[in-house]
């Protein structure tokens, strides 16, 4: 594998890691973020070209939603908006007034930008137009926590040894051991499908009960349950339905009314999201295979994160200084270590989960014909 290729990778396993730890912290709308992923992009503005620069911004995205298994879901697509429009302004920026805009401009640019497509996006795939009532808040956060990303990245690029090694092309990459996992293609054929059924299906009650089963369907894949996103989503989908009410009035509190036609919509349309959220974290655990140049990427940033994690939870000392010795350690990895990209604890087992498809498959015929 080229040098440029294996640099493309160790900057994306370091956003992995970030983001890792923000996707962590309990957020008022799922697809909110602090940004955290962006400060290898900030550091990294002046001493990469374009193309390599972009690629960072596809595997990054792509990476993100395979270590978080939302790869498949509409978090997804948010998550890959948000990116490339924060990196590509960001880059732009820099490229067109090099020297008299700092880390913490760039970084100020990046946030507005991305915010903006993000909402764009969340309102086409998820919200509706009725996200826009968050605009202020996120617009706002993303000021105030791109501003101190700045300051930090501006500190790194100072007292950090990554930059400087970047900077002058002399940073020697390892390349660590692969163990590929297991690929289930009978559990990512089994997701696709439940995810046609989840699409197909119709009413509260059904998409309840599918929603259940996609979360036992997760538990055999392997994949942790999170319960806290998807309680965020619901809670934002039915306080944004008071701005669209219809049909009956269930409660009112001085003039905003929580209307039956409204709150139902808000509820079918979380349990569906969520059900496929739990599909996606499925589809991610069945190890789904990209070959060519762009997989071989793709696994070597897996590896590469694999084991920055490690390296990232066995230092100490301030934040600064983690996050150096541990990218020191990742870049200096021996190929005869071996690591990990794919977590799966255990086999999954394919019977028990196309067993959950078949019965997935039948709710969501039967829900047609009873509507």
């Amino acid at each position: 594998m080229s040098r440029i290729e294996r640099k493309i990778a160790f900057i994306c396993a370091s956003t992995l890691l970030l983001s890792t730890l923000e996707y962590l912290i309990p957020k008022p709308l799922p697809f909110l973020r602090l940004g955290l992923a962006n400060l290898p992009l900030l550091v990294i503005l002046d001493n990469i070209a374009f193309l390599p620069y972009l690629a960072i911004l596809v595997v990054k995205a792509i990476g993100q939603g395979m270590v978080s298994g939302t790869l498949f879901s509409y978090l997804f697509f948010i998550s890959l908006a948000g990116t490339l429009s924060s990196g590509l302004a960001m880059k732009a920026v820099k490229s067109l007034f090099k020297g008299h805009v700092s880390t913490v401009g760039c970084s100020l640019v990046g946030a507005f930008v991305s915010n903006l497509a993000q909402l764009q996006v969340a309102s086409w795939v998820a919200y509706g137009p009725s996200i826009w009532v968050a605009a202020p808040l996120m617009l706002t956060l993303g000021l105030v926590t791109s501003f101190v990303l700045g300051l930090l990245a501006g500190q790194y690029l100072q007292k950090g040894s990554i930059p400087k090694a970047l900077k002058e092309d002399s940073l020697a990459l390892g390349m660590p051991l692969v163990s590929e996992k297991a690929h289930y293609s009978s559990v990512a054929v089994g997701s696709l499908v439940a995810i046609m059924a989840i699409l197909f299906a119709e009413g509260t009650a059904y998409l309840a009960v599918l929603t259940l089963l996609m979360y036992g369907m997760q538990a055999v894949s392997g994949r942790r349950i999170r319960i806290l996103p998807p309680l965020m989503l619901t809670l934002s989908l039915v306080v944004l339905s008071l701005f669209e009410p219809n049909g009956k009035v269930l409660l009112s509190i001085g003039s905003v009314a929580f209307t039956e036609g409204a709150l139902l919509s808000a509820l079918t349309k979380a349990l569906r999201l969520v059900s496929l959220l739990a599909a996606s974290q499925c589809l991610s655990a069945s190890n789904p295979r990209i070959k060519g140049k762009a997989g071989a990427v793709l696994m070597l940033t897996l590896s590469y994160f694999s084991v920055l994690s490690s390296s990232f939870k066995a230092t100490s000392g301030s934040l600064i200084h983690r996050i150096d010795q541990a990218l020191l350690t990742t870049a200096s990895v021996d190929a005869a270590a071996p690591c990990s990209p794919i977590v799966a604890k255990k086999p999954i087992k394919a019977s028990l989960f196309l067993l959950l498809t078949g019965i997935i498959i039948t709710i969501a015929i039967i829900s047609r014909f009873s509507n």
